[in-house]
């Protein structure tokens, strides 16, 4: 395995400024070269952690990046900035991420034409922004018509953040993003659905008690009217931050069946990622 990190500012030659991060760590498969045939171009996977806008979660990074790694894709996860930075840093880190792996698909050996995003809880509002905004007003301004190649060929969201309805929002997180730059609502994400975004996959569970289900519903119900290739699973149990769904990412016991059942997203992310051409294939 290649693992490092890239400094996305010093790659795109902007000024970091205020920007804490912008960071994206890499896990790159090794080409075998003993056997001719066996070198490889892969799928890549940018992981999107949540934590609010305040922080990036560990647990919803390196260990969702190492079963995408398992499964074959190459795997970038990407260290946004957070509180008190606020639009439009987040944003362009995560359109800096994507045009990164466009621009440098052949050399780390990714499908150009394959490449997903994942992210999960307030991740998952980034995630949401780069795959329904990726033409925002401050895209456009920093990377011209490029801004067109951030969009994700396919998107995951993880409980995402999707609402700024107060009645259902999680409004740490839409705060955070927004600060006193934007009105809330131009990153209500449902309001936002359209034709030609990213095919999407949503999990999330009933009984979240951080980010309500409403936030998926409605990222469903809004992609589904739009047009969106979508697919929706939800798990009757399971706490916010579920990641893996597995005991390194908890604290307390996770023997509960409900735990096993929400570790199903996934296979079943997998398989709608594999649908959709997300396979392996010769260099």
């Amino acid at each position: 395995m290649i693992h490092d990190t890239i400094d996305l500012y010093d790659y795109f030659g902007r000024p970091r400024g205020e920007a804490a991060r912008g960071m994206l760590t890499r896990y790159l498969h090794d080409q075998i070269t003993e056997s001719p045939g066996l070198q490889k171009v892969r799928p890549a996977m940018l992981v999107i952690p949540g934590g609010g806008y305040s922080m990036t979660s560990q647990r919803e990074a390196e260990p969702i990046a190492l079963r995408f790694f398992a499964a074959g894709y190459n795997v970038f996860v990407l260290w946004y900035s957070v509180a008190p930075l606020h639009y439009p840093v987040q944003i362009l880190e995560g359109g800096m991420a994507m045009l990164y792996l466009r621009r440098e698909a052949a050399a780390l050996d990714i499908d150009a034409e394959h490449i997903a995003a994942v992210g999960f809880s307030a991740g998952g509002h980034l995630c949401g922004c780069i795959s329904l905004r990726w033409d925002d007003p401050a895209l456009r301004q920093a990377f011209g018509q490029e801004c067109a190649r951030i969009r994700p060929d396919a998107a995951v969201f993880g409980y995402p953040v999707v609402t700024c309805d107060p009645a259902k929002a999680h409004m740490g997180s839409i705060r955070n993003f927004c600060g006193d730059a934007v009105p809330f609502e131009a990153y209500s994400l449902e309001e936002h659905a359209r034709a030609d975004a990213a095919p999407a996959f949503i999990w999330a569970t009933t009984d979240d008690g951080a980010v309500p289900v409403e936030n998926s519903l409605r990222l469903y119900a809004a992609l589904h009217a739009a047009g969106v290739s979508v697919e929706m699973h939800l798990f009757e149990k399971g706490s916010h931050g579920l990641s893996t769904c597995e005991s390194d990412v908890f604290p307390q016991p996770v023997d509960d069946p409900h735990y096993a059942q929400a570790a199903h997203w996934i296979p079943l992310a997998l398989g709608f990622l594999s649908a959709r051409g997300f396979k392996m294939r010769g260099k």
